[in-house]
């Protein structure tokens, strides 16, 4: 998606601090003073019924129902704001399409790593198409999970937010687990304990999904990095709900924050947003990446063809 009247941001995934007052922050608008948010009261998500083949049976996708559900329950008790899943689709595309009349939400897992399918001359590395193309994960091997929001840069109003996992192979991806416990120890990784979980990785990413950015407070769910075998961020903290029942609250219009959008002509980037795309840090789940080169750590992404490198934080 390049050249078009909207601006496409990249968010994700979680961990973990020390303990603080609960609070929120609610994602702004690059460059702009105000916050990105649904005009409406409803997200109809589609979830790709593929899943991903290393987690047993359907599991995945209970965990990610119950993860939505957390939301859901949070809305029940401030804001008519509704989470409606619509039909599942099967390797659905990721991004908006402003030339479609049939964009949808979706949540997919990725199995596959770009790098490892995409030839070097394919065109689907200039047009930034593969991950669609292909079905495959072009974010990096240390990144777990991302959320694309896309949304009009001049009034914050969100067009659409897709979810996409990273279930590659050992050392391209991650192993999703679904248990409760115990955590996975000693560099052993099985469905039987928890890896990486569904529930707390999706509970985190719907909390971009609504329009919520990192906070550095332990408990958060939109605290950005997680130890591997977490699943605290399960449960939505006091903070994380507040700034949701805020930003939709019940009988109301959403919540603006900051300035009034002014009615400037639209304009374009695609890039990831300050604190909205994460990767893997030693010892972590999630991390951000920076749109200005803020906690870039260890690798850089690299698409497919060595094209198109983007800062992220990953695993050294």
């Amino acid at each position: 998606m390049r050249s078009l009247p909207w601006f496409a941001l990249a968010a994700l995934a979680l961990s973990a601090p020390e303990s603080e007052a609960q609070t929120y922050q609610r994602t702004l608008v690059p460059g702009r003073p105000f916050c990105v948010v649904w005009p409406g009261r409803d997200y109809q998500y589609h979830l790709d019924p593929t899943g991903s083949s290393r987690t047993p049976g359907d599991s995945e996708l209970v965990a990610v129902e119950a993860a939505i559900a957390s939301w859901r329950a949070v809305s029940n008790t401030c804001s008519d704001y509704t989470f409606t899943r619509g039909p599942d689709i099967q390797n659905p595309r990721v991004g908006y399409d402003k030339d479609s009349k049939d964009n949808q939400n979706v949540i997919t897992f990725r199995e596959r790593d770009c790098n490892d399918v995409v030839e070097p001359n394919d065109p689907c590395i200039e047009d930034d198409t593969c991950s669609n193309v292909y079905s495959c994960w072009e974010h990096g091997s240390a990144v777990i999970g991302l959320t694309t929001t896309t949304f009009s840069f001049r009034t914050g109003y969100i067009l659409d937010a897709d979810i996409e996992l990273n279930a590659g192979a050992p050392g391209r991806g991650f192993l999703f687990t679904t248990v409760d416990s115990p955590p996975c120890e000693g560099g052993v990784q099985t469905t039987s304990c928890v890896a990486t979980d569904v529930q707390n990785t999706v509970t985190h990413e719907m909390g971009h999904v609504v329009g919520l950015d990192h906070v550095s407070v332990s408990g958060s769910t939109m605290e950005p990095t997680a130890p591997p075998g977490e699943t605290h961020k399960r449960i939505i903290d006091v903070g994380s709900a507040a700034g949701f029942c805020d930003a939709y609250p019940r009988g109301l219009p959403p919540t603006q924050c900051g300035e009034i959008p002014d009615l400037g002509r639209h304009v374009q980037a695609v890039s990831n947003g300050p604190g909205m795309g994460c990767g893997a840090a030693p010892g972590a789940l999630l991390a951000p990446a920076a749109l200005l080169g803020l906690l870039v750590l260890g690798r850089r992404r690299e698409r497919p063809g060595g094209r198109g490198r983007v800062p992220r934080l990953t695993r050294d």
